[in-house]
């Protein structure tokens, strides 16, 4: 009955559905605490550990790295590139499949490449898929990295074990879940760890300078000993704003040692910006694309640079999908044998440089209308021959004059 099914394209029985996070005995919420060097050093140490690795600590360290504007922003660059891309699924003979590429033009596939692009800076994701409706996966979703451990391929049931769980590199998981990434990868953010810590005590500091000497300090002084009186001048000053204040005998004095300089400030705006720019190293390569003050000679040069790595991103990204995903859709009864996959990387111009390029053959060669009315939108209609046109005017102006 091979050949039947062939035929007819039926797929084949899938597996049972499993659910690997059924593990886990209750999903327990990681606190987010203030982060500090040693806090940091705490947690990495503990997720290097070679008999007993724990990420925990590391998880609860990232997520409060991941809410710094400057990763999210190179993160979401950096991912875009990917993400934004055209692909399509080629059958053994080469040629594109139209139905296969379809079966990945879903919503489960472009959360599937968006939690594997997580991998780069987390490091190693386990996504668990759901069960399969008409053709597409229900769900794809990420397993919690705190019960995840790489190293032994295991999901631990909660977070005080290490190295009893269940293993999801073993039937019947490994058919309904992939893990992404080197097993001890523990992903970049564990580069952008020290300078977004550096950042934000800048930051805190410079909150701190501001408040002390951005605004004067209120001052009120008085010798009367009643109570009464000194409460409503404290009361008074407590309600003018938000700066400092205090309530002082006539022979008391407040002295604040300031810098004398003016742009005390530029210490903490000097180290905050310098923390910026090795985060976009980090994540980009290149600060061209995130700095504002970049001149357009070396733009073009980072521009290169983020080029060259959205490529080894899309390159890493077809090795999961061709060597991970597509074995798993065919244990799963997709029709995927002998397929590859492929992002579309031709390069794109505007329709405005594609216009001059074309205007520039037009004195040479003839464009066909099918072509010039689909690039550009627009309706053609053909122009009268010149001469029978001529013609037409000469024999009208002898039949006027007759």
């Amino acid at each position: 009955m091979a050949w039947y099914n062939d035929i007819f394209n039926f797929n084949k029985p899938q597996p049972p559905q499993a659910n690997i996070r059924k593990t886990i005995d209750f999903e327990q919420q990681l606190q987010r605490v203030r982060q500090d060097a040693q806090s940091f050093n705490i947690a990495l140490q503990a997720a290097e550990s070679p008999m007993y690795p724990n990420r925990f600590l590391l998880m609860q360290t990232y997520q409060q790295i991941v809410l710094d504007g400057q990763v999210q922003s190179a993160m979401l660059q950096r991912k875009s590139k990917v993400l934004c891309q055209k692909f399509m699924v080629c059958g053994p003979d080469g040629e594109v499949d139209e139905m296969k590429t379809e079966w990945l033009n879903q919503k489960w596939f472009y959360d599937f490449t968006n939690l594997s692009l997580d991998s780069i800076f987390w490091g190693f994701s386990l996504i668990q898929f759901g069960n399969i409706i008409n053709d597409k996966y229900t769900s794809t979703e990420l397993v919690p990295r705190i019960y995840v451990v790489p190293e032994y391929s295991l999901v631990r049931a909660n977070t005080a074990t290490v190295t009893e769980g269940k293993r999801f590199d073993e039937a019947p998981y490994n058919n309904w879940c992939i893990g992404v990434g080197e097993k001890k990868d523990l992903g970049i953010m564990m580069y952008l760890a020290p300078y977004v810590i550096w950042k934000k005590n800048a930051m805190a500091a410079w909150a701190e300078f501001a408040e002390v000497f951005g605004s004067p300090i209120r001052i009120g002084k008085t010798d009367v000993r009643d109570e009464l009186t000194r409460k409503n001048m404290e009361n008074m000053l407590r309600n003018m704003g938000v700066a400092s204040w205090a309530v002082l005998d006539l022979n008391d004095n407040i002295e604040l040692m300031q810098a004398s300089r003016t742009d005390a400030y530029a210490v903490f705006d000097k180290m905050v910006e310098r923390c910026n720019s090795e985060i976009s190293k980090i994540i980009l390569g290149q600060t061209g694309t995130t700095d504002e003050k970049s001149y357009s000679g070396s733009a073009n040069v980072h521009e290169n640079v983020a080029s060259l790595i959205a490529k080894q991103d899309l390159m890493k990204m077809k090795f999961v999908i061709e060597s991970q995903l597509f074995p798993m859709m065919i244990r799963n009864g997709f029709d995927l044998n002998g397929c590859t996959f492929k992002y579309d990387e031709s390069e794109s111009i505007s329709i405005l440089d594609q216009a001059k390029i074309d205007a520039s053959f037009m004195p040479y060669y003839k464009f066909e209308h099918e072509y010039l009315e689909h690039k550009y939108n627009i309706e053609l209609q053909d122009m009268p021959d010149m001469e029978e046109e001529s013609v037409m005017v000469a024999n009208k102006l002898m039949n006027l004059y007759k």
